[in-house]
């Protein structure tokens, strides 16, 4: 067995969902996810961009299983699959203030 603790399958995987999350947008929206399921159009309004952009994230979050749907009537709201997955920004983010980087 050799040290590498997971297999070269893990590695890429892993590497096609940071390419995805390596988007600011998309980790803004993962972010106000985690705390709160939202509207389409209240999430729009939050993250200010226009829907269409927003829709196109949402897609590509929603191809990886990174969010869910729930439908109410016409409604659809947005939640994130694990909140776990935004860990890493506050990891940076608090790197970030306490060594300046």
């Amino acid at each position: 067995m050799g040290l590498s603790p997971f297999t070269k399958k893990t590695y890429e995987k892993n590497a096609e969902i940071y390419k995805i999350l390596a988007n600011p947008k998309r980790l803004e929206i993962l972010n106000i996810l985690k705390n709160h399921e939202l509207s389409v159009e209240e999430l729009a309004k939050e993250v200010k961009i226009r829907m269409a952009n927003l829709s196109q994230h949402l897609s590509v979050l929603r191809l990886v299983k990174l969010v869910k749907i729930r439908r109410d009537g016409q409604k659809i709201f947005y939640s994130i699959v694990d909140p776990r997955i935004v860990e890493p920004c506050k990891i940076l983010h608090d790197l970030a203030k306490r060594h300046k980087i």
